[in-house]
């Protein structure tokens, strides 16, 4: 599925031939992940006109069957008042209303409101905001007093459907200890992407309200990853003048449709809080969805907020044992395709600078070990890959650390390097 859309495993890249026996399993199955991902689409909304923050806001997406008009599928609508869905091919009608008694069953007296009056959708490949996104978004829905309810629409939603949550997420405020960022869901996200997307789906986190006089900061985490990660960096960061945000996603998908979610996410939120600077950090594979996001957000939709990026132990030229990855397997995750050297993907990041147009700054780490499957390296990213002669010539400046893939997160000099550069 292509919606547009704490640590790292420290020997992930360096031991893909041990995984295939350790994972096997996981291996096999990834093909059915795959098979349904590229099956999937996403429909994207927001719910306009709520009354009050008391109540819920219930948003149902319906099909024909038999002739009659059946609730397909169920959520209620986060506090930012999104909604999303993961659908098949075929035509939806979607409505909301809130939901003052919790009962899941409109009752009269409280708002409702059709996608449209109401307006079907076709969901194909040929009515996606594009061909990359596979997902239909602004379907807002407006919600109104009603005189008298549609009867060919059934009032009690959890008849005969799916009960889901939103796998779209943007701008909701979690701590770092919220169990939604715990390690088995970084790796569910890698093995398994589109179970992610069902049961934790992906976007942006904040730790608090959105605040005009602070500079979002946007984190992204690497494979197998989550924003716990960067816990460290966090708390010594000054939040009198930044705000963390952290981007959450599935690292087992294709490099190309993590960066063209993020983009979109940050869009939205740029559209909604017109912030006029933002700074990205992010570490390991992160930094390769980074550069694509960056690509996509200054040269093609012409935006001018993002001002510094820095990337941490970023495997710039690829990883070896990727590529065979892909040739070896028996099941191939996504985004070993892209992170393999001379992929497509490290090509397309390539083909267009990003000098004089971000402060660029590349920070890697060389403690590694001796290994016969690798040349020097940081125990996960061979050394020659961090500092990739294209990265490296558009960097400002370049850090070298006495640190490993994962401590280089922790390391205090890191951290003041890091917050010299902010600052």
């Amino acid at each position: 599925m292509k919606i547009c859309f704490p640590l790292q495993l420290p020997v992930y890249f360096m031991l893909i031939p041990l995984l295939f026996s350790i994972n096997g399993c996981a291996l096999f199955e990834i093909d059915k992940e795959v098979a349904e991902f590229d099956e999937s689409f996403g429909l994207i909304g927001q719910v306009e006109g709520r009354s009050s923050q008391n109540a819920s806001v219930v948003v149902a997406l319906y099909q024909k069957k038999n002739g009659k008009i059946v609730t397909s599928q169920y959520l209620i609508a986060d506090n930012t008042n999104h909604y999303s869905f993961i659908v098949r091919e075929g035509t939806y009608c979607l409505s909301a209303f809130e939901d003052a008694n919790n009962n899941f069953i409109y009752d009269p007296g409280e708002r409702f409101g059709f996608y449209g009056k109401p307006d079907y959708v076709t969901v194909n490949e040929g009515s996606m905001e594009s061909a990359e996104s596979k997902a239909i978004r602004t379907l807002n829905i407006e919600l109104a007093e009603i005189s008298e309810y549609p009867d060919a629409f059934p009032r009690r939603i959890t008849d005969g459907s799916l009960a889901v949550d939103s796998y779209k997420k943007i701008g909701l405020v979690k701590s770092l200890d919220d169990p939604i960022f715990k390690q088995e869901n970084g790796s569910l996200g890698y093995w398994k992407p589109v179970s992610f997307l069902k049961t934790i789906g992906f976007g942006i986190y904040f730790l608090e309200e959105f605040d005009p006089d602070k500079i979002p900061v946007l984190f992204v985490h690497g494979a197998n990853g989550t924003p716990v990660g960067w816990k460290a960096i966090v708390e010594q960061l000054d939040q009198k003048r930044f705000q963390p945000w952290f981007y959450f996603y599935p690292s087992g998908g294709r490099l190309n449709d993590i960066a063209g979610g993020l983009n979109r996410l940050i869009k939205e939120l740029h559209r909604q809080y017109e912030f006029r600077t933002m700074y990205v950090i992010a570490h390991s594979m992160g930094g390769l969805v980074s550069r694509s996001f960056i690509i996509k957000n200054l040269i093609e939709d012409r935006q001018d907020y993002i001002k510094k990026f820095v990337s941490i132990s970023t495997p710039w030229g690829g990883i070896n044992s990727a590529a065979l990855g892909v040739e070896k397997a028996p099941g191939v995750i996504p985004s070993w395709y892209d992170v393999a050297p001379d992929s497509a993907f490290l090509q397309e990041i390539y083909s267009r600078s990003l000098a004089d147009r971000v402060d660029f700054h590349l920070f890697f780490g060389v403690k590694g070990k001796c290994s016969m499957m690798m040349d020097n390296n940081d125990g996960t990213v061979e050394i020659a890959s961090e500092i990739d002669y294209r990265a490296q010539y558009e960097a400002a400046t370049l850090h070298a650390f006495d640190e490993d893939h994962m401590s280089i997160l922790t390391s205090d000099r890191v951290i003041s390097r890091l917050k010299q550069i902010l600052n």
